[in-house]
């Protein structure tokens, strides 16, 4: 059907003697100054279907004609003698205009192009300086779009021959009648041509059109296979990760468990030494005692010498008495004399008696205090090993340290009835009663979590923990509380302390009010926790922090009251001694404790 309209259209143009038009004038012309020309070959194509208000009707009878032209072409083909080959014949493109390129001028080889595409109508013109151009084959070429929107090609041949002789013209002249048919044949085999061209370069854009979605698909797969296999070895990398994270919070746990059962080993031993000393006081009482006894003794023994001698004396005194009494009434002192050492003799072995017995209570209760002595110790033991069993608290307070009559143990794991968690409690620090909220000792806990966790806390309060935004609130939101800081930097304790402490509630992102500083860490005014009164608290996955060009919390690696950004920073990562580590600004210095615990305590 293409092709019947395109014979149509070509008859239609060849009776209205109207289209594209080549055509060679050979007048030789220069100006001045300039290279002589021997003709001017020119071609020329108007767009004679108007762009709008056309009919159907008029639409039907403009089938094949162009209603709009894309670019034109002009080409030289060599002259070709008899005995050369039609087939070798090379084309040689003067040039073109299009669309993109709607105007040309340029001078090559010896010819002088230019051309113009404009709206409806596009002329091209070749100035020929050579002789053997002028007698060359020209080809003109119009690729535009018909009144259905299809791609039509239009193209006009013009071959020049040397100047005919009188004879030549009188039989052109003969045959010219005949040539009006053979000019229409070849018009029409022409536009034949021109339909199979426009199938072919069709065809060739659809072809191209599939390759391009081709590619591009194979690219899609070849990104998507990209992109999966990265997400895969993404996906080990971090598995691996994990596992070397794992790896090292056991590890660290179990070093952080030895540490505390051998920090719970020392203070023990501190409990025997101080039952030690009570015992060298037992001892020393012992000596005492024994020493007390001895002299006991001899001052027994000197008694009874003394009492034995005056008794000796006396009944020297007697005998003599009645020696000289003898005389006078002998047995009547006699007798008497009897009776008396009688009862001389039993008075002693009275006195015997009860020096004896008083020697063997003394043996007696002097074995009693060794037994005493020797159980002081197996009781001091008991006493250590159930102290904490036996003497737990039950609530954490400010004084219990001082008004308690037995030992609580330095820290202890408590249930609060208003938080209805566990907490830890210190009982010895300046009378007890602090409640931790924060402790780092290791790496075994991973302080770089998002806002939930930070809100109801995690770790163990006997190790690594953060006891919650929401629990630390409802603690000091009522009452007036202290905060107390304790720290360990370059193997040194020192601590700073609040006079008052407290955190908003979530509405108003736990924002931070501290009091006055003092302590022995050697905070400057504005330095250390300071800096950030006043400031909400932030995570990596919420940034209230003042600086609006960065996250603080994911460029410090942590959670914390940031401003812009910290001057503090003990939620930050473990071991590393730069800003975005567990770092403390005192003013002077920059500092990285390597070890923390942060309490509180109800004024």
């Amino acid at each position: 059907m293409d092709r019947r309209l395109c014979v149509i259209s070509a008859l239609c143009l060849l009776v209205s003697c109207q289209g594209l038009e080549l055509s060679l004038n050979r007048q030789s012309s220069a100006l001045p100054g300039d290279r002589k020309f021997c003709g001017v070959l020119t071609c020329e194509e108007t767009n004679i279907i108007p762009q709008n208000d056309t009919t159907d009707q008029d639409q039907d009878k403009s089938v094949g004609l162009f209603k709009t032209i894309d670019s034109m072409s002009m080409f030289k083909t060599a002259s070709a003698d008899s005995k050369t080959n039609t087939k070798n014949k090379q084309d040689v493109l003067f040039g073109s205009v299009s669309s993109q390129n709607p105007s040309l001028t340029r001078v090559t080889n010896g010819r002088i192009v230019s051309g113009l595409l404009e709206a409806g109508r596009a002329t091209m013109r070749v100035k020929l300086v050579k002789q053997e151009d002028c007698e060359a084959e020209f080809t003109c070429q119009v690729r535009g779009l018909d009144t259905q929107g299809k791609e039509i090609v239009s193209s006009t041949h013009l071959v020049q021959h040397s100047s005919p002789t009188s004879d030549q013209v009188d039989s052109r002249r003969i045959i010219s009648a005949n040539s009006n048919s053979l000019q229409l044949l070849g018009s029409l085999q022409q536009l034949v041509t021109q339909s199979i061209n426009s199938l072919e370069l069709s065809l060739e854009d659809k072809i191209g059109q599939l390759q391009n979605r081709m590619e591009d698909r194979i690219l899609e797969l070849q990104k998507e296979v990209a992109d999966r296999s990265g997400a895969f070895e993404n996906r080990v990398e971090d598995k691996i990760g994990d596992f070397h994270n794992d790896f090292r919070s056991v590890s660290d746990s179990l070093e952080r468990r030895l540490e505390d059962r051998l920090y719970s080993f020392e203070n023990r031993m501190e409990d025997k030494i101080d039952n030690n000393s009570n015992l060298n006081k037992l001892i020393q009482l012992d000596s005492k005692v024994s020493a007390e006894l001895a002299q006991f003794r001899i001052e027994a023994k000197a008694d009874m010498k003394d009492s034995l001698d005056v008794m000796r004396q006396k009944l020297q005194g007697e005998q003599r008495k009645a020696l000289r009494d003898v005389s006078e009434n002998f047995e009547m002192d006699l007798n008497k004399t009897y009776d008396l050492l009688h009862s001389m003799d039993s008075d002693f072995d009275l006195l015997k008696a009860y020096g004896q017995r008083n020697l063997e209570t003394v043996e007696n209760q002097t074995e009693t205090i060794r037994e005493m002595l020797t159980s002081a110790d197996l009781t001091s033991r008991c006493l250590l090993s159930d102290t904490t069993d036996l003497h737990k608290p039950q609530t954490c307070y400010s004084g219990m340290r001082d008004t308690m009559n037995e030992t609580y143990p330095r820290y202890a794991i408590m249930t609060d009835d208003t938080l209805h968690k566990e907490i830890l409690c210190d009982t010895k620090t300046l009378g007890g009663g602090w409640i931790v909220i924060q402790r780092r000792a290791s790496a075994d806990q991973n302080f770089f979590r998002t806002w939930e966790d930070y809100k109801n806390g995690f770790g163990d309060p006997s190790g690594n923990f953060w006891l919650g935004n929401d629990a630390i609130h409802n603690l000091t939101y009522k009452y007036p509380h202290e905060l107390r800081i304790d720290m360990k930097i370059n193997d040194q304790d020192v601590f700073a302390e609040y006079t008052t402490f407290r955190i908003e509630a979530e509405s108003d992102n736990y924002r931070l009010r501290l009091g006055s500083y003092y302590g022995t860490v050697g905070e400057k005014p504005g330095y250390g926790l300071s800096y950030s009164n006043n400031s909400p608290f932030s995570t990596f996955d919420k940034d209230n922090d003042d600086d609006s060009s960065t996250n603080c919390a994911i460029k410090n690696h942590g959670a914390w009251w940031y401003k812009s950004c910290h001057e503090s920073n003990l939620n930050g990562l473990w071991g590393v001694r730069e800003l975005r580590g567990v770092h403390w600004d005192t003013g002077p210095e920059n500092t990285y404790p390597t070890f923390s615990e942060m309490k509180v305590r109800r004024i």
